[in-house]
């Protein structure tokens, strides 16, 4: 078996070790590795954040929606205010008339007008978002509510 001199003692052949360069290019291959996975990282955490945010977005409007005609009466206009100092929210109340009755046809039976007690209106609830993004989150529904006593 030959052996190789060094300036320390004798080597082996096969037992040589790593070069500069090896090392360093097993560096650069960890680096790109792990650049990639923490690159994958960030995107996933902002991911995360927006849902978040949409999320909780979408609760507030739902809440605001839920409480038009619960605990405050109806009435046509406007509302604004904010929630945490972060959610902006606007809230459309609108009146839906019925059709005037002339645009029925001659001979059609109407139905028998509801008691006056019990008299319905009718509204188009809107409530729209605004999350610290600039993001906005908008739903809808229809509301009824008794009418008004004179």
């Amino acid at each position: 078996m030959r052996r190789a001199r060094s300036r320390r003692g004798l080597i082996r052949r096969g037992e040589r070790g790593f070069a500069l360069v090896e090392v360093l290019v097993a560096f650069v291959i960890l680096a790109l590795g792990l650049g990639a996975i923490l690159t994958g990282v960030v995107t996933a955490m902002r991911s995360d954040v927006r849902t978040q945010v949409n999320r909780t977005a979408l609760r507030v409007a739902q809440s605001r929606l839920e409480a038009a005609g619960i605990s405050e009466a109806l009435a046509p206009g406007q509302r604004e205010g904010t929630v945490a100092n972060k959610f902006r929210w606007r809230q459309t109340v609108t009146e839906l008339r019925p059709a005037s009755d002339s645009r029925q046809p001659q001979g059609v039976a109407r139905p028998a007008p509801a008691p006056a007690g019990n008299a319905l209106r009718s509204y188009w609830v809107e409530v729209s978002v605004e999350a610290p993004d600039g993001t906005a989150t908008k739903l809808a529904a229809l509301k009824l509510a008794p009418e008004a006593k004179p």
